[in-house]
């Protein structure tokens, strides 16, 4: 478990107009510094704020109306766009037939299956608060 937020992989995205650096790199082996998407096994994101989580809880009564479980704002968009950018990037350097990844909204997290066909992903996960005395 590397955090790799503030070391972007400069070894395989060197040509990307973007900086591939998840918050959390997990890795199989004892690799411990940075982002590096040859080597990792999945990618955690961390976003505080809730206006930034991509996915709507189909079964909660007040999203019933949305047509898709993928939140349609915009800054919902770019974080949906942020994590598959790192997928793609992990799954293309490594020619693997999948990955999982994980986004964390606050206290809800979201596990995420990746593969050539698609993501699948879980129902939101909530972890219970812990009163502080």
């Amino acid at each position: 478990l590397v955090n790799s937020h503030a070391e972007p992989d400069t070894k395989n995205c060197s040509t990307f107009s973007y900086w591939v650096k998840p918050n959390l790199s997990i890795y199989s082996n004892d690799y411990s510094t940075g982002c590096n998407c040859s080597k990792i096994e999945i990618c955690v994101e961390f976003k505080w704020d809730a206006s930034l989580d991509t996915f709507n809880d189909p079964f909660i009564e007040e999203q019933l109306d949305f047509p898709s479980f993928v939140c349609p704002s915009k800054s919902a968009k770019d974080t949906l766009g942020q994590i598959t950018a790192y997928v793609s990037t992990q799954l293309g350097s490594q020619y693997c037939t999948h990955t999982f990844s994980v986004l964390i909204i606050w206290d809800t997290a979201c596990i995420m299956r990746w593969d050539q066909e698609g993501v699948i992903v879980t129902s939101p996960i909530s972890s219970p608060r812990v009163a502080w005395h």
